[in-house]
């Protein structure tokens, strides 16, 4: 492997990060109805209820070492002042949301919930939360559901394995790490691929936001995504330095620079996120759609796959910058 190649591997900046992905199948006990992102609704009643079950401090005032030490906040709304982009951190958490806005009573649908990095050993607590979410009831007019049963997912190979049905747990084998996604993008055309973006993806550029997938943006924003998630969320003991991410960055960009957009079949999706807690509502809109770029593929591959289960750009928590990579 050539010094350059080493440099933007994802297998060497990437080490120690695995993602699991968690499929939910439920029935609507009465009829459902999201918002204009359903993975919004879905965000604000997991961490209702993850936060009145299982936050160690339930009251408005924490502790300054609170995040750290409660599951919940740790998972859900952790916070680095010390954070070159803010004090924000990525969340170890995406969603997958629904096909559709509403479901009549009875019907199933089927959402996704992916734990990053050390995140997966909170998989029992997402999973009961889920529970209780549907027993609150989500969306407006407080739909409730009932949990079914839970798979874990693997969006390389796509395959799915039942990991919970009534109280049988069986343990996950379908992770997604450096190994498998290095297999998988060695399947992959080297000099094109087409990209479908399932749910809103926005994405910035020098302040403006991007009305369609530049590959330069787009892998710029993934890696620092990629950086964010493995310094905070990995499990390698020795991790990459910030010297090694900057000259990766570097690169990659380079290379997603000189890629074509060959076609392209977006449309922008206008989407609003509303916070009880905050009492407004916030822009989640982005674009949606196929795009096929072409140009040499061979160090991005592996990186577009991290994508893939990581999600790309704003609002991943709450289900926005989710795509598949079909050919």
């Amino acid at each position: 492997m050539t010094d350059h190649a080493q440099t933007t591997s994802a297998q060497l900046l990437l080490a120690g990060l695995t993602v699991q992905h968690l499929r939910f199948t439920v029935q609507a006990v009465e009829a459902l109805a999201f918002f204009d992102q359903p993975g919004s609704a879905l965000r604000g009643g997991l961490y209702r209820a993850l936060t009145d079950h299982f936050c160690t401090e339930s009251t408005n005032i924490k502790s300054n070492d609170h995040a750290v030490r409660c599951p919940v906040c740790w998972l859900m709304a952790l916070e680095d002042p010390l954070h070159q982009r803010g004090r924000d951190v990525a969340r170890p958490l995406t969603i997958q949301p629904p096909e559709r806005s509403r479901y009549g009573k009875g019907e199933r649908l089927t959402f996704g919930i992916s734990l990053i990095g050390e995140a997966r050993d909170l998989l029992p607590y997402v999973v009961r939360a889920v529970e209780w979410m549907g027993e609150n009831g989500v969306g407006k007019g407080r739909g409730q559901f009932r949990l079914n049963a839970v798979h874990e997912y693997s969006p390389l190979w796509d395959v799915e394995r039942l990991l919970m049905d009534g109280r049988t747990v069986h343990t996950p084998t379908l992770e997604v790490n450096t190994a498998r996604i290095a297999d998988r993008a060695a399947a992959l055309s080297s000099d094109r691929i087409t990209i479908h973006f399932l749910t809103p993806t926005r994405l910035t550029a020098e302040g403006k936001l991007m009305k369609i997938p530049d590959p330069a943006v787009m892998v710029a924003r993934l890696i620092e995504r990629c950086q964010n998630l493995s310094e905070h969320y990995g499990e390698q003991g020795a991790k990459a330095s910030t010297a090694q991410w900057k000259a990766a960055a570097e690169q990659l960009a380079e290379q997603a620079a000189r890629l074509s957009i060959a076609y392209h079949e977006i449309e922008w999706i206008e989407a609003l996120s509303g916070s009880k807690r905050q009492g407004r509502t916030t822009p989640i809109s982005g674009f949606t759609g196929a795009v096929r770029w072409e140009g040499e593929m061979t160090s991005l591959r592996e990186w577009l796959l991290w994508g893939q289960s990581v999600q790309v750009g704003k609002d991943t928590v709450k289900g926005n910058g989710w795509y598949r990579i079909i050919t």
